[in-house]
Order: C-alpha cells, then structure tokens, then sequence
C-alpha cells in the first residue's frame, strides 16, 4: 500500500507529462491509489489485476513503464515481467513487492525487472522511478528500494 500521498512540487515537476504507465495490482485499492496518483500529475495509466489481462494489454499499448505487483493470482509478476522483457525490451518493468529479500531481488533482476520497489512506499520514491526511467529506459539496470525516509537507496 502506497504510505504517503504528499508530492513535493519539486518530484512532480521532474515526473515526465503524459508517460503511459501499466499498473499490475491484483488488490483493488492499491490499483486505484496507484492510477489516481499517477493520473494526477500527468501519466496516462492502464490498471488489470492479473498478469494474462497485463500481457493482453501490453500486446495491444506500448507503455513507457510497468509497474508489476510480485503476488498475482495466476501467473506471478516475475513471469509477467519475464515475459514482457521478452517481447518488449524497451519497456522498463519494475516489480513491486512487501517482501524484501535478496533471493526475490535477484529473481527480479533474471527476470529482466529493471528495479524492485519494497512497499510499502512513499509516493516521491515512485515519481522519481518513474522519471528515472522514462528518461533512462530499459537500459537501467541498479536495483533500487525506498530506504524507509523516503530516498532512493541501492539494493544490497
């Protein structure tokens, strides 16, 4: 669940206008949190709940980012990242999960997850991902979680 809903102007002024964004959040209320978070300050937003609905969607609208939750139902968001990656290696896919642990973060990064977000999360840490990488592309490769004060901080 997203912590903090406070923006800083300065986060938000950096966030790139009209980035398409697919959001893979099987509970309802983070989906929704997510989409109105990111809707608000600019980003054109797709959400499904499962990973079949996500791949269908990104087969038919090229996002500029994937934000995927780890526990789907069905197919997991590894493999949905996994597959995306694939078949779109331009698109960054970033896996989101409450779980923190090396053997998951590395299981991200061989599934081709361009960074992993431990949730919960504040809000300023998901604009500055999503400039991050809209501006760096697939091509970033540093694992990346909320160091609990809100700052970026590399993965161990």
């Amino acid at each position: 669940m997203v912590a903090d809903e406070a923006v800083t102007a300065e986060v938000v002024a950096k966030m790139p206008r009209e980035s398409g964004v697919l959001v893979v959040e099987d509970d309802p209320d983070t989906q929704w949190r997510l989409a109105r978070m990111l809707t608000v300050h600019g980003a054109r937003v797709v959400g499904t709940s499962s990973g079949e609905a996500a791949l269908a969607v990104i087969a038919q609208w090229p996002a500029d980012l994937v934000l995927i939750d780890q526990g789907l139902p069905g197919i997991s968001g590894l493999e949905v990242a996994r597959r995306i990656r694939q078949e779109h290696p331009g698109i960054p896919v970033v896996l989101m999960s409450s779980e923190e642990s090396h053997d998951l973060r590395l299981a991200a990064k061989v599934a081709g997850a361009a960074l992993m977000l431990i949730k919960p999360f504040r809000v300023e840490v998901l604009f500055e991902l999503l400039q991050r990488l809209t501006s760096a592309g697939a091509e970033l490769v540093e694992e990346l979680v909320d160091g609990g004060d809100g700052e970026l901080a590399p993965a161990e």
